[in-house]
């Protein structure tokens, strides 16, 4: 029984050293290979010390400790991880929608209309029950390129928010609502024109 697991115990360093010499000579020359020979060399300190801690501790496999310190690794931080990366990526997912969505409402509208300026501001919502991200209202500032008067500016704490009063009702206002609205395939309704 002691020279049985003796031998068993040597065969196992020779198979360890002759796996750790193969695998150093095929690792390149870089930065990884001092990580690379850490971690084989604790698989070598491992493999020495199983046989010691089993003389202590008949019910000891390194195998099962292994097994159950990754299962416990798994189940507790998977769940966790999981839904906090997938909120991150939906967060990062919208905002990256509605950057993209105000830069090419824009260059349209500057394609469509060049002696227009025109910065557009989008209000998305992302819908749980069908998956989608949902376009709320779009917001367009129209800004002529020639030089009007000067307006008074308000500064003020809240949020953007555009009010029904200072939409434009002529006839730009409603082409570039026309526009949009066929360009995005949106309705006309959430799409609100101001004149700066």
């Amino acid at each position: 029984m002691f020279l049985d697991s003796l031998r068993n115990w040597i065969v196992n360093i020779c198979t360890a050293v002759f796996f750790i010499t193969a695998v150093e000579m095929i690792l390149p020359d870089n930065s990884i290979k001092k990580y690379a020979k850490f971690v084989l060399g604790i698989i070598l300190i491992t493999v020495f010390l199983n046989p010691i801690i089993s003389l202590f501790n008949e019910n000891f496999n390194i195998n099962t400790y292994g097994a159950k310190i990754m299962q416990s690794f798994s189940k507790s931080d998977s769940s966790d991880d999981i839904e906090k990366y997938r909120k991150e990526n939906l967060n990062d997912t919208i905002k990256n929608f509605k950057i993209n969505l105000e830069k090419n409402c824009e260059e349209k509208l500057k394609e469509e209309y060049p002696n227009e300026n025109c910065t557009v501001k989008v209000d998305v919502k992302y819908d749980d029950k069908t998956n989608n991200i949902n376009i709320n209202s779009i917001y367009v500032t129209v800004t002529s390129d020639n030089a009007g008067s000067i307006k008074k500016v308000i500064i003020d704490t809240k949020d953007n928010e555009y009010n029904s009063e200072e939409n434009l009702n002529d006839k730009r206002s409603d082409e570039i609502k026309s526009y949009l609205s066929s360009q995005l395939d949106v309705s006309e309704d959430i799409i609100h024109v101001v004149k700066a």
